[in-house]
């Protein structure tokens, strides 16, 4: 027996971080449509609304009238998200995050994206631009 098709939502906004809370009601749904609990659920939003705010911040250079894609694809137990921009291309070997014990904000959110999310993945897109993929998997469950 095959496994059903993913749920699919597909969401194009402006690179304006008014449409942050749109973004994370986006991971909001994923997450529930995934069956997630509320560390994978807390988890997803995190990393999602930090792939966006990079793109606004890194790719458009704090521009708010750029192109934002997000793909997102839900089934039982697991999401994936993608993030397109049109901007500079993002070389992962140059993502630098700062040094955890460096107090200041800012500069942890590829770290907390890829500590936090069971893939992360890079790739030039057609655009130009960067296509970041988000996959996060429900936890097994433990046995008590």
């Amino acid at each position: 027996m095959s496994e059903a098709a993913p749920d699919r939502i597909h969401v194009s906004l402006c690179s304006d971080p008014r449409y942050l809370p749109l973004v994370r009601a986006l991971a909001q749904q994923g997450a529930e449509l995934a069956g997630f609990g509320d560390e994978a659920r807390d988890t997803l939003l995190l990393a999602v609304s930090e792939a966006v705010s990079n793109v606004i911040r890194h790719a458009y250079r704090d521009r708010h009238d750029q192109p934002v894609d997000i793909d997102l694809r839900a089934r039982p137990g697991w999401v994936q998200v993608e993030v397109v921009d049109r901007g500079r291309f993002v070389d992962p070997s140059q993502i630098q995050s700062r040094p955890l014990d460096e107090i200041r904000p800012g500069g942890l959110g590829v770290h907390l994206m890829r500590a936090t999310m069971d893939s992360v993945e890079y790739r030039k897109n057609d655009f130009g631009g960067t296509t970041l993929t988000l996959v996060k998997r429900a936890a097994p469950p433990t046995l008590a």
